[in-house]
């Protein structure tokens, strides 16, 4: 399920492990260094396009930004988990069109 608070933390994690300030990853994403702190203080929801841009920044997956799934976890979810993953998936894209 998605949790503002999670994604901001892996947001955050991912920029560390780049070793990326915020500041640098704004200039390298093409953001604002005040999106990419409310980002990764929970205080900010990624749009798609956020979500995409920065999935191929920290070459990482969709899933693992919003949910925290990695790519690997997806053949170990059983169908009941991978439909309410789907599902919080549609549900964020219906909030930000």
């Amino acid at each position: 399920m998605y949790d503002k608070i999670e994604c901001a933390k892996r947001l955050k994690h991912l920029r560390e492990v780049k070793g990326k300030t915020q500041r640098e990853a704004a200039s390298e994403t093409g953001m604002s260094v005040d999106t990419i702190r409310k980002l990764e203080q929970g205080k900010r929801t990624p749009s798609v396009m956020v979500v995409d841009r920065l999935r191929e920044y920290y070459k990482t997956t969709a899933d693992y930004i919003i949910s925290g799934i990695r790519e690997e976890q997806h053949d170990t979810l059983d169908k009941d988990n991978q439909l309410i993953v789907d599902s919080v998936i549609e549900r964020i894209k219906k909030l930000i069109v």
